[in-house]
Parts: structure tokens; sequence; C-alpha cells
């Protein structure tokens, strides 16, 4: 079936139904968009944006997003020894832009939705709700599982790309739907998340738009962990237990081994000057 034939339903909240609609370069787009996106964040189980955890999955997500901070940290300074600004964009509860901070690098944050950011704001690092409103340029700048939610993802890679030092790095990690627990799953994958992803993103959707804006494309790496925690969501829409999905994420990796089409990946771009 052609994912533009599916009804996808919002499957963690509200259960309104959304269509896909390929938009001018061949992205995916959520159709129809919600003209006031924000309440569909305001459940208390969107995990991106919770101060505590309590729930097993969550548990699980806190561990992995630890690791994964550490391997975020490793692929900017492997690609930009002697890194020490960095912008995450999208930053959530300000997790990744504190860890930054304690590793000596100076991170500020920016976090457009109210809830996170006001969560973000009773910490002690440096966050602002507004791109506009950050000062100075950065030798990184990270969208970590974001572009799918941002309402014009050219105009804000534009923008971030302007914030960028001469050699800087744009680190963006999203979801793909030709990843072998997109197609298995079909409207049930988790990673569809309408109408909160917006955008739905193929490996060669983030090859063209790095074209676009003269980046050059310098590495992809696959999230891994991604295909598990996917798969264990996607399996709760099916009304299945979660543990169902452990063996259908590892079978998801065991495939993109050969494929390259993973549950998730991170592109690393480069700006020459």
């Amino acid at each position: 079936m052609d994912v533009t034939e599916m009804n996808i339903k919002d499957e963690a909240f509200t259960k309104e139904s959304f269509k896909l609609k390929r938009d001018k370069l061949g992205v995916l787009a959520t159709q129809p968009k919600p003209e006031q996106l924000d309440k569909y964040y305001e459940f208390k189980d969107y995990i991106s944006h919770k101060e505590k955890s309590n729930s097993f999955m969550d548990l699980i997500y806190d561990l992995v997003k630890s690791m994964m901070f550490k391997r975020k940290l490793e692929i900017l300074r492997l690609n930009h020894p002697g890194i020490k600004s960095v912008l995450d964009f999208g930053c959530g509860t300000g997790d990744f832009v504190s860890y930054l901070s304690k590793k000596g690098i100076r991170s500020t944050g920016v976090e457009p939705t109210q809830k996170a950011f006001e969560q973000a704001e009773k910490t002690d690092i440096k966050i602002y709700k507004d791109l506009n409103k950050v000062d100075g340029t950065f030798d990184a700048i990270t969208l970590f599982h974001v572009l799918e939610h941002v309402e014009d993802y050219i105009k804000v890679l534009e923008n971030l790309k302007a914030k960028l030092n001469s050699g800087g790095l744009l680190v963006i990690a999203v979801p793909n739907y030709k990843s072998y627990d997109a197609c298995y799953y079909k409207e049930k994958w988790a990673a569809w998340d309408v109408p909160r992803h917006l955008w739905h993103f193929k490996k060669q959707d983030l090859s063209t738009i790095a074209d676009l804006l003269n980046l050059e494309l310098i590495q992809i790496r696959p999230m891994s962990f991604d295909a598990y925690y996917i798969s264990m969501v996607s399996e709760s829409y099916k009304g299945n237990h979660k543990v169902k999905g452990l063996y259908r994420g590892w079978k998801s990796n065991r495939k993109a081994k050969i494929s390259e089409e993973y549950s998730s990946n991170i592109f690393v771009m480069k700006k020459d000057h």
C-alpha cells in the first residue's frame, strides 16, 4: 500500500485520523495540519516533555537517553574536534543542554513548546523560546527528533544555518518511514506520531535538503535503539504487549545492516563557508 493511501490515527492522544501528502521536495506532510498544534502535546504521557519518569517505558527511555547523550557528543567531537559551542534546537526539558554544559561546552537551548520551555527554565541552563532571541553563532546546532515537528522545515534550517560558524555542523535526527519496522506496522507505526509530526522523511530527503541548503552531508549514523522503542510502542497501538516489539526492533536492525534503512538516523551536515 502507498503510504499516502493510509488513514493514520493519533494513537497516543486524540484518536483523530490524518492523511499523508507529498510536498514539492517529496517529503510527506501530515494533512490536515491542525491550527492549534500545542494542544496535541498537552497529555501527561508525552515523554520528551516529562519532568519525571515513573513507568517501565519511561525508565527505559531515560536509560537509553543517557547512553545516547554520550554517543551524540562523540559524534560532535569526531566531526568537529575542539568543538566549543552547541545550540540544541527543540531541546525539550533541556537535558542534553545540561549534559553538554557539564562537559565544558558552551550550550544553549531553544524550546518553542510552552510546557517544556517552562520546565527547562526551572533549571540552570541557558534557554530561549524563540531562535531570534539567541545571540551569536555556534560550532554545532543539533535537532534530535525535532525537524519533523516544525511548521516550515526549510525556513527553520536556513535560519539555523545562519547561526553556524564556518565549518560548523548541523546535526539532524529523524525517523525513517522506509525502515522495516515502519513497513511492518504500517498505519500503526508509532513514529508517524500524527499530528505532532508534521513531516515524515526518508534518507534521501535529507540528502536533498542538504544540497538545497548548500551543506555537505558528511555522515549518516543509525539510531539502533529507536527500532526497539518505536516497535514496542507500535505493538501497544495494535493492542499487544509492548515486549513483542523487542523482536521486531531486533529484526528491523538486522535487516537494516543490509538495506541501510534504519528506524531512525542521525545526519551530520557541514557548513563550508
